[in-house]
């Protein structure tokens, strides 16, 4: 009997030395501040009715054109659209994905011109007739469809 007081001795001074090991590692962070209350400021400043991404003309906008290309920068992996409307001005935007990621689709039309459904940016050529959608407060792409190949 002494052989097994002693066994049953031996795991409660283990479990009580594993709780007290717990109860260490977690002591530190008892005294910071609720995630709530540290996070106040910043939640004021991106989640406010002010914030940037919760204005209603912000990212969220989205706007569609139809016209044709006027000039292609690859250093500035961007595009100038001049739209078929007369009441709008041309729009230089700019491609969020990486270098050679940028999605340029190709209508069914031009695909059997073509010969393929995407293309690259250095494919582009000025003249060429798209559809676009894109972001006005980020001037970024967000889809172009390729129409009509430049002549």
């Amino acid at each position: 009997m002494g052989v097994g007081n002693e066994m049953g001795i031996g795991r409660a001074t283990k479990l009580l030395l594993l709780v007290c090991v717990a109860v260490a590692a977690v002591a530190p962070l008892a005294g910071q501040r609720p995630s709530s209350e540290r996070n106040l400021e910043t939640d004021r400043v991106t989640r406010g009715p002010s914030a940037p991404l919760n204005r209603q003309d912000a990212v969220l906008t989205i706007v569609k054109v139809k016209g044709s290309i006027s000039d292609v920068d690859l250093e500035k992996r961007s595009v100038t659209i001049v739209p078929d409307s007369k009441k709008a001005d041309k729009v230089e935007l700019t491609f969020p994905q990486p270098r050679g990621r940028e999605q340029i689709k190709v209508s069914k039309k031009a695909a059997k011109r073509l010969g393929k459904k995407d293309i690259e940016l250095d494919e582009l050529k000025p003249g060429t007739s798209v559809r676009l959608r894109y972001y006005p407060s980020l001037q970024q792409v967000m889809e172009l469809i390729v129409e009509q190949p430049a002549g």
